[in-house]
């Protein structure tokens, strides 16, 4: 995960692909608070019919959109570049990635660089 003036771009490594027959969406996500446990965002990326991504600020429970044309994938990552967004605070505490499969969390806590 990496801030830079005017934008968020987060990359995520690929593993190996889902097994299961018929899914109907999964994606990715990044989510972190602050050392207080408050504040923070969510930023995601999710395949149904189409790519989307997305930043949850849960503070205020607001949600900015973004299309498919913010999202590259390639046999080996995924990467979103999340325009005019901020990662929002000085100082970032608990920082985790995971992956879901309809819904349905498959990886936890998976661990996260973060570059300003």
């Amino acid at each position: 995960m990496e801030e830079k003036d005017g934008g968020v771009t987060v990359t995520w490594g690929l593993g190996e692909p889902v097994t299961e027959d018929a899914v109907e969406f999964f994606g990715y996500g990044v989510d972190y608070y602050g050392p207080d446990g408050n504040g923070g965002k969510r930023f995601g990326v999710r395949w149904q019919t189409a790519a989307t991504a997305h930043v949850w600020e849960h503070v205020s429970s607001t949600q900015s959109n973004y299309g498919a044309d913010s999202v590259i994938t390639t046999e080996d990552a995924v990467v979103v570049t999340y325009r005019d967004a901020n990662i929002g605070l000085d100082e970032v505490g608990t920082i985790n990635a995971f992956s879901h499969v309809a819904g349905a969390d498959q990886q936890l806590q998976i661990p996260v660089t973060l570059l300003r």
